[in-house]
């Protein structure tokens, strides 16, 4: 097991975990999500560093199994926000044959680790509300709920 930071070399890999993130929450989600790709011009950017974007990748034997995506973001610049700094994590997708293996996990471990050296105050992320297996696993690693978006959809 390896986690590191991405490199263009995988840029095929993580297109494809993207695809399989995609196709799951078009499953929790099909009046609003379809499978897809991701935008390569944006795997650039984030392999590349730029605009505080870091890719972490899960190797095993040789393979990409598992990515993490983070941006270093500020409190928005209003009165009432506290000015601290925030890891996001944007996107996390493990492949689906090593699922409940712990990659997630690690993947997570790593993201903290690396909020903790960009001395970031907090960590957070988004997930969709039917995604319980993904909720489930970021309540155990201690996040807690945060905001609740609601939508409406107009018939």
């Amino acid at each position: 097991m390896n986690i590191r930071k991405a490199v263009q070399a995988d840029l095929l890999k993580i297109k494809n975990l993207y695809f399989q993130l995609f196709e799951q929450m078009a499953h929790h989600e099909p009046d609003y999500m379809q499978p897809a790709f991701q935008d390569e011009a944006f795997l650039h950017k984030v392999i590349a560093g730029e605009d505080q974007f870091t890719a972490f990748v899960y190797q095993s034997d040789q393979e990409v199994q598992g990515i993490a995506i983070t941006q270093l973001q500020e409190s928005p610049p209003y009165n009432c926000f506290v000015p601290l700094k925030c890891m996001y994590l944007m996107d996390i997708v493990v492949d689906v044959e090593m699922r409940g293996k712990g990659v997630g996990k690690a993947l997570i471990d790593r993201v903290k680790t690396w909020a903790k050296e960009k001395e970031a105050d907090y960590l957070e992320l988004s997930v969709l509300s039917k995604n319980a297996s993904a909720a489930a696993l970021y309540l155990h690693e201690g996040f807690e709920p945060y905001s609740l978006s609601m939508r409406l959809k107009i018939k």
